[in-house]
Order: C-alpha cells, then structure tokens, then sequence
C-alpha cells in the first residue's frame, strides 16, 4: 500500500463485525481498509471454535431472523474456504440433549410453537439421543438439529482476511491516532497516512470506555473456553449444545465452553476457568471428562446489550463516524447477515432493522 491513501470506508477492528462489513461493502464496490491493533481475530471473535446453532437458550429458542442470517453465513463459509489451506467449518450437527425434566418441558414446548423450516430441527426421545450418543446425560429426550455447522473461527477470519486482501487493504498490528478533516476521516499509522470518508468502529470490548461510545449501554462479558484431547479417539463427529457447547471438528480433539463472567479482573485465563468448564463437561459426559486432557485455554470479552442484539448506525454527533458492535455469543449467525444489512443503510439509507438501530440508545 502507498505511503499515504484514501478510502471510502476505513474499518477499525478485523473480528467478525469488522471483516464481514468489509467483505459486504467491498461486495458493493467500495474501496474499504480494515485496521486491526493486533492481529486477525485477536478478539472475542477469535475463539477455537463456535457453532452456528440457529435453536439457542435453555429453551432452544429460534434465533432472530434464523434462516437469513444462516444462509449468509453458510454461503460466506463456501465462499472462502478456498483461501484456507485446512478445513475450517462442517456441518457435523448439532445435539441438544435435556438435562432435566423442567429442560425437556420447555424445549419440547417451545418446539411446538415455532416454525421452523423443514428439515433444520427434530425432536429425539431420550431412547433415540442416548443411541445416538452413548453415555450423554440425557432427561426426556432433546433436539438433533441437522443444520448445525462447527467452524474454526480463527481460521475462518484468517481465510476471509485472506480473500478480502484482494480487493481490499488490511493493516495488522496497528497503532492509530485519529484526526476528523472536515466530515472526513485522518488515521495515522507508523507507515501509513490514510484518508476516510467514513470511519467504523468495529472493535469489540475496547469500545466499552472510549469517550465517543460511552452513551451506550455496552456490558463485557468474559468468556474462557478450554480445548480438551481424550485419551482415545471421539466415538462422535457431531457438537453439542447442553450446558454451554462441545465442539468438534477432528476427532481427537474438542472444546468446552464457556464460562458467563460478568465481573473480571484481568482478560487472562485461569484455574477458576477449566474448573469451571470441567464441570460443565462432566455434567453432560461424564465418562468423557474423566479421560480428557486440557491442552489449550482461551479467554475473551464479547459484548452485550440490553436487548442482546447488536449495535448499527451512526454516531448521534460526529460526521460519517459509524458502529458495528455487540455480537456478543452470535457473532456466526448475525455477522453476515447484518453486515449485508448494514450495507444496504450506509450505501443507500435503507432503515435499519429496529432492534438494532443506535438510536435505541440515543436520548430523546
């Protein structure tokens, strides 16, 4: 890249938000520039391995827009792969077995009142899961949904990087300092001088103190995930949603998530953290937590919002200074989808889709 250079869209923060709006904008023919403090995925969107699981919840609750936001995914998912020397995403399934009674109730309940298209979603008696997966912890049976894709999301970032590097331009390891010209946008970086029109933060937890997003009612969330080998090869290919996720794309290695961790000291991982997990694991397999090793920790902040869902628009008081924050545990299935979106809004002033618009949070 030039020493100095000037885009129509410079994005900070090259997570799933970040990526998936530039891969969106660059689709509609923009000229756009991620800028990233670390390194791809460095963030809460970096984790070893997340689930699109469209039935989420103790309920198994259909997530917002579900069919739209997986297709977006799913076809993105296909689109880069390429750009990967490994395989980085399967649809293996997803398990959703009922630890109790109480569970079974309100997942069966709730099954009966969505609609769901064919085929995403199927009810198992307890008989029929635990044939399915001996040795689960299983109470009056759960839901297979066969649509439920595992993905490395480190490793699909790092393919998305790769296939945006094409049209696009992307800066690691970055320290900026940031001056507004007029209604643009001055970002200075150790070897570059880049020009905006429009400036987005796409950053995630660091958001949650900057004095220009402070209006928002941004809540981190520290989340550990802990990476386990059993001593033997996994009787199973497919994930599970139970309390918390396993998720698997080989089958002698796995990972337990995650720890809830409203308050926090530190962004580190810790012995509170695979404790934690452990027990997670032992309550829905027990015979598999008494043989697997920890071999990997990992640790990140997500982002909540009152609502749950994310954050879209424009700042209230500065010029094309723009947000795309607060995926929080759904960056798979709304990072796409709302990427797309979102798109529509900034090239052609499309409304945005109301439970995500900022201006839910702006005072009268």
């Amino acid at each position: 890249m030039p020493h100095s250079t000037s885009f129509d869209f410079v994005i900070l923060g090259a997570g799933l938000a970040g990526l998936s709006l530039a891969d969106s904008l660059a689709e509609r023919g923009q000229s756009v520039c991620v800028v990233e403090a670390y390194e791809i995925g460095a963030g809460a969107s970096g984790t070893p391995l997340g689930m699109v699981n469209p039935a989420t919840g103790r309920r198994a609750t259909k997530t917002w827009r579900a069919e739209q936001c997986y297709r977006a995914i799913s076809e993105n998912l296909q689109k880069v792969a390429p750009y990967s020397d490994a395989t980085f995403f399967r649809q293996n399934g997803v398990l959703r077995p009922a630890l109790t009674e109480k569970i079974a109730r309100k997942m069966s309940s709730q099954l009966e009142k969505t609609t769901w298209p064919p085929d995403w979603i199927h009810w198992l008696t307890e008989e029929e899961i635990k044939a399915k997966h001996p040795g689960i912890t299983c109470v009056n049976g759960g839901l297979w949904l066969p649509i439920g894709i595992t993905v490395d999301v480190t490793r699909y970032l790092q393919a998305l990087a790769s296939y945006l590097s094409e049209t696009s331009t992307i800066i690691e390891d970055a320290d900026i300092e940031l001056e507004q010209t007029g209604r643009n946008w001055r970002l200075y970086t150790e070897h570059y001088t880049i020009n905006a029109t429009n400036l987005i933060f796409a950053t995630g937890y660091s958001m949650v103190n900057h004095p220009w997003w402070n209006f928002l009612p941004l809540h981190p969330i520290k989340g550990q995930l802990a990476v386990f080998e059993p001593d033997e090869p996994l009787s199973f290919d497919h994930s599970i949603s139970s309390l918390g996720y396993i998720a698997t794309l080989s089958n002698n290695r796995f990972a337990q998530g995650s720890t809830y961790e409203h308050d926090f000291d530190d962004l580190e991982t810790d012995d509170y953290g695979e404790e934690y997990l452990r027990n997670k694991l032992k309550r829905t397999l027990p015979e598999l937590e008494s043989r697997a090793k920890l071999v990997d920790q990992w640790a990140g902040v997500r982002i909540s919002t009152p609502n749950r869902k994310p954050v879209l628009g424009k700042h209230p008081d500065r010029d094309n200074l723009y947000t795309y924050t607060g995926l929080g545990s759904k960056g798979l299935m709304y990072g796409k989808f709302l990427a797309n979106h979102y798109t529509d809004y900034l090239l052609n002033n499309k409304p945005l889709f109301e439970e995500v618009n900022i201006q839910r949070f702006e005072e009268s």
